[in-house]
C-alpha cells in the first residue's frame, strides 16, 4: 500500500515538474518571439520602410526629419514597456524618451477617380474644411481655421497630395486626436510630431512595470496612486464643451511623466459624452442591458420595443471603483487589502453598484455615481491617507 502510494506521488511530482518545465519553455519562447517581433517591426519594418516613404515624398512631417535626416540623433531604440498594440518602439534623443505609434488603418479613402482615370484628391482649403467638420462631429470642439492649419502644420507637399491621406490617417486615430485636442489639459501623452500616418508622443512611466507597487504590502502607497487616479478621473468629468467618458479603464494604461503628472497611455476608447450616449442608444437589437454595453460603459434594452436606445447608465467613477479600486482577476485592485477599513469597502461597494440607492446615483443613470458620492468616497481616502486604519475594521474589498 505504502509503496504504491510512492509510485503515484512520484508520478504527480514528474509530471507537475514536466509541465513546469515545458509552461517555462513556453514562456521564454513566447518572451523571445515578442522581442523578435518586436524589433523586426523596429528596424525592418516600421523605421526602414517610414525613412523610405520619407524619402520618396511620400510621407511627410517633423518626425521623418528627426529620425531619418539625422539617424545618430536617436539612440536606446527599444521595446515598449507598454502594449505593443499601442506603441511600436520608443528611443532616445537628449534624455528624453519619445514612444512611436502607428495610425490606425481607415477604410474610408480622400480620393476620388476623374472622368480621365485620374486619380484626384481635395484642394489643401477643401482638406482643411474636412478635418474641421470631422473633429466638430467627433469630439464636438469647433476650431477656427487658423487652429485648423496649425493642426495639420502646412507640411503637405502641393506637388505630393496623397500626403493627405496620411494626415487623415492620423486625424481619424482616436488617441492621436485626443492628445492634441486636449495637450493643454495634459490627459493624454504629448505628440512630439509626426511622419506618414507615424508619430511619436513622450513616453510614460507605465504603473504596470512598477510591480513594487501592485505587489506592495505599503498600504498607504497604494492609497495615494488611488486618490491621484481619481482625481484624474474627476478631471476628465470636468472637461469642456463636455465630460469624456472612458469605456476602457486599466491600471496599465495610467503612467507617469518626467515631471510627476498622471496620464493615460491609450485613448482608443475615450469618447464625448454625447458620442458615446449615441453609441450606446443606437437602436441595435437587444434582449437585456448587457447587450447594449461597450466595453465597460453600460447601455439600457428597452423592455417593450427591444432595442438600445438608453443612456450611458454609468459613468468613469462607476468603472474606477469597479476595475481599478476592487479590480478583479490578475489585478486584484488598489484597495483589495486585508488593510482597507469596513467603511471604505462599503463606499466601494455602493459606488459600484449605485442603483439601488436614489440618493447616490445620478438621474436616469443609475449605475454613475453622483457628485454627493463621490465627494464622500474621496473625502474619506484622503482622511486615510498617512492614518493607518484599526485592526478590527479591515476587510478585503470585494468580501460579502
Amino acid at each position: 500500500m505504502l509503496n504504491a502510494f510512492k509510485r503515484r506521488f512520484r508520478t504527480i511530482l514528474q509530471r507537475f515538474l514536466l509541465l513546469a518545465i515545458l509552461g517555462a519553455i513556453f514562456m521564454l519562447v513566447v518572451s523571445y518571439m515578442n522581442l523578435e517581433f518586436c524589433y523586426k517591426i523596429m528596424s525592418q519594418n516600421s523605421l526602414t520602410y517610414m525613412c523610405k516613404k520619407y524619402k520618396n515624398y511620400e510621407y511627410s512631417g517633423s518626425l521623418c526629419e528627426e529620425l531619418c535626416a539625422n539617424e545618430q540623433s536617436f539612440k536606446s531604440f527599444k521595446c515598449p514597456q507598454a502594449d505593443m498594440g499601442t506603441i511600436m518602439f520608443t528611443a532616445e534623443k537628449n534624455g528624453d524618451v519619445y514612444a512611436v505609434k502607428l495610425a490606425r488603418h481607415i477604410k474610408d479613402d480622400l480620393s476620388w477617380i476623374n472622368s480621365q482615370g485620374i486619380q484626384v484628391y481635395p484642394k489643401i482649403e477643401n482638406f482643411h474644411h474636412i478635418v474641421k467638420m470631422h473633429i466638430t462631429l467627433t469630439y464636438n470642439v469647433t476650431l477656427d481655421d487658423n487652429m485648423i492649419k496649425a493642426l495639420v502644420n502646412q507640411e503637405i507637399d502641393k506637388n505630393n497630395p496623397h500626403q493627405m491621406l496620411n494626415f487623415w490617417r492620423l486625424f481619424k486615430d482616436n488617441n492621436y486626436m485626443m492628445s492634441k485636442l486636449y495637450d493643454e489639459d495634459s490627459l493624454f501623452p504629448t505628440v512630439l510630431g509626426s511622419c506618414g500616418p507615424y508619430y511619436a508622443t513622450e513616453n510614460l512611466n507605465i504603473l504596470k512595470t512598477e510591480q513594487s507597487l501592485l505587489q506592495s504590502s505599503d498600504w498607504q502607497k497604494r492609497l495615494k496612486y488611488a486618490l491621484s487616479l481619481m482625481e484624474f478621473v474627476f478631471k476628465m468629468d470636468e472637461m469642456k464643451p463636455e465630460p469624456l467618458r472612458m469605456c476602457k479603464m486599466k491600471i496599465s494604461n495610467f503612467g507617469v511623466t518626467g515631471d510627476k503628472r498622471i496620464k493615460y497611455e491609450n485613448a482608443e476608447h475615450v469618447y464625448v459624452e454625447t458620442k458615446i450616449d449615441k453609441r450606446l442608444s443606437d437602436g441595435s437589437a437587444c434582449e437585456d442591458d448587457s447587450d447594449c454595453n461597450f466595453h465597460y460603459c453600460m447601455g439600457k434594452c428597452d423592455a417593450k420595443t427591444l432595442t438600445c436606445n438608453g443612456l450611458q447608465q454609468n459613468n468613469n467613477l462607476q468603472i474606477f471603483c469597479d476595475k481599478i479600486l476592487k479590480g478583479g482577476g490578475l489585478f486584484p485592485g488598489l484597495l483589495a487589502s486585508a488593510k482597507t477599513p469596513k467603511n471604505l469597502m462599503k463606499m466601494v461597494k455602493n459606488c459600484i453598484d449605485p442603483s439601488k440607492f436614489s440618493n447616490l446615483h445620478v438621474p436616469d443613470r443609475p449605475y454613475a455615481p453622483n457628485t454627493e458620492l463621490a465627494l464622500r468616497l474621496y473625502n474619506e481616502m484622503k482622511r486615510l491617507h498617512k492614518v493607518e486604519p484599526p485592526k478590527e475594521t479591515m476587510a478585503v474589498v470585494g468580501a460579502n
